[in-house]
């Protein structure tokens, strides 16, 4: 991959006047954007018919190594609608551990072993999983494939166990008030069946039940707070071509803001106002961070041998997105990436443990020329993820040259 580097010297003007604003664009994260334009024209000329939306933060640690974040925001509009798609994974996931640590005298952990039943119609059962090294379905097994392959059955188990009120409520109350979570993924289920969630029980090792939690119904009132729902001009359904375009108003809302906010409150716990913290042990933290950052070569239990199939890019977009290259050792993404309908998003946190290179950095595009939805006709392979590797190349080289009074100590992220 061939990038102009930057100089951290010709945007300090830049910084100074944009750097702390969240009223308007940072004009240090405009700049870079702009410097994308010999490779990427049409998206630079106008940002806003791609709905492009970046959010970078730089972090500069104290002597003690608390964090202080600057973020830069480009083209953000906080209510207009974009499809999160799998970056919801990322919520269910920590709000499952976070589930899962009230359930801690019971003897539950997130390895032991469920099923999970039926009760309404759209519901599918489940009573082991051949991806776990025991062949038991459990809370982990679900984390551990919603990181390193996204995948959506996955997810779905998860949602199936928080209970559409509870994943937002919960939410709400950790100071997250506008997402949305209405619907499992890659199933055509109604609104009501998505308000009903399976029954679930848990075992110990003799397989004597520790939980049952029975069917549950939401009835959760989830008003629409965005904007500009219709997307497209046309859609397919079950074969056919419905002229107009589709409503997303009862699909996730998952503001880009929100996503980052959150990745920072897990990476950096400490952070979270007094009544907003998460309850997790400081091993549901050591576990989450091994498999944010996981690439599926080193995945073990779930394996994913073919190369070919699972490139260390498959769920790491920025920096690598366009490329099926080793990602180096040193280079660790805690990320989480959605791609659906069009629209590709990563939400991220890079370290380069051997430069000292740490920054968060989200962003969304979408990518239909066609305006067609639902026809697997869209420009991911040959816009947007050279888009969004581009834009991480041009961050991390700006970051290797800004300067920091105290280099970062990223022990707490690097587990054996």
């Amino acid at each position: 991959m061939i990038y102009k580097k930057i100089k951290p010297h010709i945007f300090i003007i830049f910084f100074l006047l944009g750097c702390n604003s969240l009223s308007k664009d940072s004009q240090l994260l405009t700049e870079i954007f702009h410097t994308m334009k010999n490779d990427f024209p049409t998206i630079v000329a106008d940002p806003d018919l791609y709905q492009i939306q970046i959010l970078y933060t730089q972090v500069d640690r104290n002597i003690d190594q608390s964090p202080q974040f600057t973020t830069h925001k480009f083209n953000i509009d906080p209510k207009r609608y974009f499809y999160p798609a799998s970056t919801v994974k990322f919520p269910a996931a920590v709000l499952a551990l976070d589930k899962l640590s009230r359930y801690e005298s019971l003897g539950i952990t997130i390895n032991s072993k469920l099923a999970i039943g039926t009760g309404f119609t759209g519901m599918l059962p489940m009573t082991e999983d051949s991806s776990s090294f025991d062949g038991n379905a459990s809370i982990s097994q679900f984390i551990k494939k919603m990181f390193v392959v996204s995948n959506d059955d996955a997810f779905n188990r998860v949602y199936e166990f928080l209970g559409q009120d509870h994943l937002n409520l919960r939410m709400w109350e950790l100071g997250y008030p506008e997402v949305r979570f209405r619907q499992r993924l890659s199933m055509p289920l109604t609104e009501e069946e998505n308000r009903h969630t399976n029954p679930f029980y848990f075992f110990d090792d003799s397989d004597r039940i520790l939980l049952n939690q029975p069917m549950h119904r939401s009835y959760l009132y989830l008003p629409v707070n965005s904007i500009e729902n219709l997307i497209g001009k046309a859609f397919m359904e079950d074969g056919n071509k419905i002229d107009g375009p589709m409503d997303f108003s009862v699909k996730n809302f998952f503001k880009l803001s929100d996503q980052q906010r959150l990745l920072r409150q897990v990476m950096f716990p400490e952070i979270a106002d007094q009544g907003n913290q998460l309850y997790l042990s400081e091993d549901d933290y050591k576990f989450l961070f091994e498999w944010m950052a996981k690439i599926p070569r080193e995945s073990k239990h779930p394996s994913y041998p073919d190369y070919s199939l699972y490139p260390d890019s498959y769920c790491k977009f920025f920096m690598y997105g366009d490329s099926n290259a080793h990602i180096p050792d040193h280079i660790k993404i805690f990320n989480k990436v959605g791609w659906a309908y069009g629209f590709l998003t990563d939400n991220a946190y890079i370290i380069d443990t051997q430069n000292g290179v740490e920054f968060f950095l989200s962003a969304v595009i979408y990518v239909n020329k066609n305006g067609v939805l639902n026809d697997d006709e869209y420009e991911f392979n040959e816009l947007g993820l050279p888009f969004l590797a581009s834009l991480g190349n041009k961050i991390y080289e700006y970051e290797l040259g800004r300067f920091k009074s105290n280099q970062p100590d990223f022990s707490r992220f690097i587990t054996q």
